[in-house]
């Protein structure tokens, strides 16, 4: 058996780099998760793929394994879903297509969030946000580092709070596709598709439905590590045919500490994964 093989390996399906609204870079990532003992990893940054290639690069000096990811924002009436993506092709031209008209998107509501603010007199420059964004798409944690770095609030959170979140004065909503669209445009490509974060999210009652879409996966190692919430989640899985994914969302963003590593997701689910791939 895969289990009785392999008991001691690793992985973390769920981090991000500075190509979406993660601190370190792909190799920078990969270095981190070879210290900590991890097996595989999964770069899952949002509505971009070019962080996929620079892992699987700073890989090849290390026995590690890149399962290519990524994560789509979602909307159900209101409320945020995230879905993930694993194994699909990231050459899929109709994959890519939409993640251009994301990556647009994004820069286009930055651009405004920006405007919003100097409008409030707080001065920030939109070109110091790119430089922040650096590689990658540009997303509302760059805006709040650069009024961080301005000195107009102390954190990200206090600049969501007051003035970048839902509600606030500098607010300005996301491009998101619905989750069904999200999850058929990772069938499509070749992908599984998984809930991101079930226990974070608090959408249980829409499985059913996105299970009826063509959802695939459950992410039940997340970000807590409380065995009652593993437990629950698995049980979900189970009643509804899911594979069990894990990841730690790792962003590492300011002073925070380092996630990668954290959740000890059984390497053994990443075999199924793979064997699951309708590719």
């Amino acid at each position: 058996m895969i289990e009785r093989d392999m008991p001691k390996r690793f992985a973390d399906l769920h981090i991000h780099t500075n190509f979406s609204d993660g601190r370190f870079s792909p190799a920078q990532v990969v270095d981190y998760s070879q210290r900590v003992g991890l097996s595989a990893i999964s770069i899952t940054d949002h509505d971009i793929t070019e962080s996929i290639r620079l892992a699987r690069e700073a890989a090849g000096q290390y026995d590690m394994e890149i399962v290519p990811g990524i994560e789509l924002s979602a909307d159900d009436r209101g409320r945020e879903v995230h879905i993930l993506g694993y194994c699909f092709n990231k050459e899929n031209s109709e994959l890519q297509e939409k993640l251009r008209i994301f990556c647009d998107a994004r820069l286009k509501r930055a651009q405004e969030m920006v405007e919003k603010l100097n409008e409030l007199g707080l001065e920030i420059e939109f070109d110091r946000v790119l430089a922040i964004a650096g590689p990658g798409s540009v997303g509302k944690p760059h805006v709040a580092q650069a009024m961080v770095e301005r000195g107009y609030v102390n954190s990200a959170g206090q600049a969501s709070r007051e003035y970048l979140g839902s509600g606030r004065p500098a607010y300005v909503p996301k491009y998101k596709l619905v989750p069904r669209e999200a999850i058929e445009l990772i069938r499509r490509a070749g992908g599984i598709p998984v809930l991101a974060h079930p226990a974070l999210s608090r959408v249980d009652e829409l499985i059913p439905q996105m299970v009826s879409c063509g959802l695939m996966g459950l992410e039940v190692y997340e970000g807590s590590t409380d065995p009652s919430i593993i437990n629950y989640y698995t049980g979900l899985a189970r009643k509804y045919g899911l594979l069990i994914t894990g990841g730690s969302d790792c962003h590492q963003r300011g002073k925070d500490r380092i996630r990668m590593g954290s959740v000890k997701f059984p390497y053994r689910f990443v075999e199924e994964l793979k064997h699951a791939s309708p590719r």
